[in-house]
């Protein structure tokens, strides 16, 4: 198999630091739009014809989480990019420090764990755990009134 093309940095930095900074973007906004929204007393979003803030919020988890989609694929494409494999395995692991193997079993070589390969893992990892907090934080905005959670 011949050896893959390097992948760019930026684009291993984006797929570990986009989902994160989305899920900090739609808590940060989610609490303002929540805190100013629902303030007594203040007119709040609905000056801006924004009645129901739980819209709103669904609206920006929906976005947030295809944001973190998109991150976890770019992370995933890096993944495929710098080669395709599984961690070394016990057997490779053992040959490798002089350990006896038996003859009969060839010995697959292991495929070597790179700074490359482990932020691409890392990317998927962080988008993947980012995505699921993003969703699990939209829950409440669909189920129950904002509002009646503020007062």
């Amino acid at each position: 198999m011949p050896p893959s093309p390097p992948v760019s940095k930026s684009r291993l930095w984006l797929g570990i630091a986009v989902a994160p900074l989305a899920w900090a973007l739609s808590e940060l906004v989610g609490y303002m739009l929540v805190s100013r929204s629902c303030e007594p007393g203040w007119n709040g979003l609905s000056a801006h014809g924004v009645r129901q803030p739980g819209v709103v919020l669904t609206t920006i988890a929906i976005v947030m989480a295809i944001v973190a989609l998109g991150a976890f694929l770019l992370a995933a494409g890096s993944w495929r990019a710098v080669g395709r494999g599984v961690a070394p395995n016990d057997r490779a692991t053992r040959a490798a420090s002089g350990a006896e193997l038996p003859e009969d079993v060839p010995l697959a070589p292991a495929p070597e764990w790179t700074r490359a390969r482990f932020m691409a893992f890392a990317g998927m990892f962080t988008s993947a755990l980012c995505g699921l907090g993003i969703l699990f934080w939209s829950v409440p905005s669909f189920l129950v009134d904002v509002c009646n959670q503020v007062r």
